[in-house]
């Protein structure tokens, strides 16, 4: 090493490494207040008195919105002369522009290049940056508030003008200016109210106001309402061979004005729809309902027809027109576009195409059991059942009462016959439930007699009272059926039009054997219906007799007011085959004994009748109803 070297060691300035010290820590909580301030308002931000630095973006905006809603429902007062009204700001739209102040709210400490960032941190440490309200009002709904407040605390609206009438002499009334409260000035005034929650009464200028028409406008409607009123208008509708004329009095009568930016004429509907009324019958013509009509086996369909009614807002507008032409004529509004309660394309829709199942069974003339029946008939005649639709023969027909025409004939109770109002009426349900059966449709609930009557077919048979039992069918086709009834004085049928591919089955039950007829095969698509009924078994006697006392019965006689009648069991199995596949359902028919009743005189009870009086016995004719013991039945 040459001994000339020299070495020198200095010395950094105190205060200099402070300050080194200073700018670096500086600098270090810079940093980290801007990394943990990353999504969120950076600084303190004020938002009419909200706090909004620190928060995440989502925090804010909910801060945001809930001081909207504070704002929206606070009242505001304002001076209108001498006058305070106060408003809701929610009323007049008041709303903030929320994503705006969000985003200038995120913005604050964040433009410009990294150096401006850090001296407005440097800057702000200490000082508080405030976010702007930025709001709006719904134009129209600020317009109503002003209107009424013009209204009623101005009170001197400039007038428009207007055209009145005197009978059928117009007259003009001209326009007057008044004041208002300036609406530009007013609508500023109230949003800076509106904007901060510290809020005082604020005065609203008044201004005079122009009316929107002049005389001239006036005058011109004038010379209108003249020409409208110049004589009477007639309507007429060539093709129809239809006409009216409206007088000089009716067309004054229906005559309005309205006043915008100008006086605009109209007609009320409501008036020409009364001057129409006393002739709408002769003008119009109702709609005509489409019909099923049944020609023999087929069932056809009458189509139906729209109706033509007068179109009154029309008439009004058309009589209007014509009162303005110089022909004072114009086309009197028929409108073909009246629908009927059934249209073609609605019965067209069911599918009813022929007779599937039809069935009858007879009774002795002139009983009150056939009022009954036939009522009962009537009832369901011309019943609708839909695809898939359920019917219950208690739900259409309803209780049978007095009211409803229904009389008293025998229902047995307990094993008895008792009169009661709607008495019989299980002969229909029988004859309905065949036309079920044979139909080859859904068996849904019946109930056989209890005790066999030989007038309906042995196993295949229904009875029915109110409340149950009752007899439910669903219709399993994809057709509707039609019901139709028909009757005798000694005889009921009952028949289903549906479709079924042009097969028809007939059946009656006559001198106690079933009759059943194939009137059509149809064709491959139609369900094939056929039954068996067994051999009867499980036979079962009679319990003993009941002797019951009756006055009218001489001593020692008896007389028999219910035979006895063996009980016994059959089969009955439907095969019902369509498109090749046979289903097969069987019903256990059980026909309960019937006990036999001898009516005797008391005294034969008691066992202290004479001895002088020769005992007769006197047998009446079977019951003719059913029941079991738990719940009445009607009677067949």
């Amino acid at each position: 090493m040459s001994s000339d070297a020299h070495f020198s060691l200095r010395t950094i300035p105190k205060p200099a490494l402070i300050a080194a010290s200073v700018v670096v820590a500086v600098l270090s909580i810079y940093g980290i207040n801007r990394a943990v301030s990353a999504g969120k308002v950076i600084g303190s931000v004020d938002f009419d008195g909200v706090e909004l630095g620190g928060l995440s973006a989502s925090e804010a905006a909910l801060a945001i919105g809930d001081h909207e809603a504070l704002l929206a429902e606070l009242p505001a007062s304002f001076l209108v002369r001498s006058s305070t009204v106060t408003v809701q700001p929610i009323a007049v739209g008041f709303v903030l522009d929320k994503e705006h102040i969000l985003g200038m709210a995120m913005e604050v400490g964040r433009g410009g290049n990294p150096f401006d960032q850090f001296w407005w941190w440097l800057s702000h440490i200490f000082q508080a940056t405030e976010a702007p309200v930025i709001a709006s009002l719904n134009q129209d709904a600020l317009e109503i508030v002003l209107e009424r407040w013009d209204d009623e605390t101005v009170g001197n609206p400039p007038f428009p003008g207007a055209v009145v009438f005197d009978g059928t002499t117009p007259l003009p009334e001209y326009p007057t200016p008044g004041e208002q409260i300036h609406r530009g000035e007013a609508g500023a005034l109230m949003l800076n109210t509106f904007a901060t929650a510290e809020r005082e009464t604020v005065p609203l200028p008044i201004v005079p106001a122009e009316p929107p028409l002049t005389a001239a406008d006036v005058d011109q409607a004038l010379a209108e309402a003249r020409l409208i009123l110049a004589g009477p208008v007639t309507l007429a509708n060539p093709d129809r061979e239809k006409e009216i004329t409206f007088t000089v009095l009716q067309i004054a009568e229906a005559l309005r004005s309205d006043v915008t930016d100008e006086i605009v004429f109209s007609m009320d509907p409501a008036i020409v729809s009364s001057f129409l009324e006393p002739v709408r019958a002769e003008l119009e013509d109702p709609p005509v309902n489409a019909e099923l009509v049944i020609d023999g086996n087929n069932v056809n369909i009458i189509p139906g027809r729209r109706g033509t009614f007068v179109d009154d807002e029309l008439a009004a507008q058309t009589m209007l027109t014509a009162a303005a032409s110089a022909s004072r004529r114009g086309l009197l509004p028929i409108e073909e576009a009246v629908d009927p309660e059934v249209t073609t394309e609605e019965l067209e829709s069911l599918g009813i195409t022929h007779k599937v199942s039809q069935f009858t069974t007879y009774h002795d003339c002139c009983q009150n059991r056939v009022t009954n029946i036939h009522l009962m008939a009537d009832q369901i005649d011309g019943t609708i059942v839909r695809p898939s639709e359920t019917l219950s023969l208690n739900d259409t027909v309803g209780e049978r009462t007095v009211e409803n025409g229904y009389l008293e004939d025998g229902t047995i109770i307990a094993g008895e016959i008792v009169p009661t109002v709607g008495g019989g009426v299980s002969q229909f349900a029988t004859t309905f439930y065949n036309a079920v059966f044979w139909g080859g449709y859904e068996d849904i609930i019946h109930k056989p007699h209890s005790f066999y009557i030989s007038r309906y077919p042995l196993g295949i048979e229904a009875t029915i009272s109110w409340p149950e039992p009752d007899l439910e069918f669903s219709n399993n086709t994809e057709q509707a059926i039609l019901i139709k009834t028909s009757y005798t004085n000694t005889s009921i049928t009952v028949m289903f039009y549906g479709h079924n591919d042009g097969r028809i089955i007939s059946g009656e039950q006559r001198s106690g054997s079933l009759r059943t007829e194939v009137v059509a095969e149809g064709g491959p698509n139609a369900r094939i219906v056929s039954a068996t009924v067994s051999d009867r078994f499980g036979f079962r006697d009679p319990p003993a007799p009941l002797y019951r006392g009756d006055p009218t019965v001489p001593p020692e006689a008896e007389w028999e007011s219910q035979s006895p009648l063996q009980g016994f069991s059959v089969t009955v199995v439907r095969t019902i085959t369509h498109l090749g596949q046979s289903t097969n359902q069987e019903w256990n028919v059980i026909y309960s004994p019937r006990r036999q009743i001898i009516l005797v005189n008391p005294c034969t009870l008691e066992q202290n009748c004479p001895t002088t009086t020769v005992a007769t016995t006197t047998t009446t004719a079977p019951p003719e109803e059913t029941t079991t013991t738990t719940a009445p039945e009607e009677g067949g």
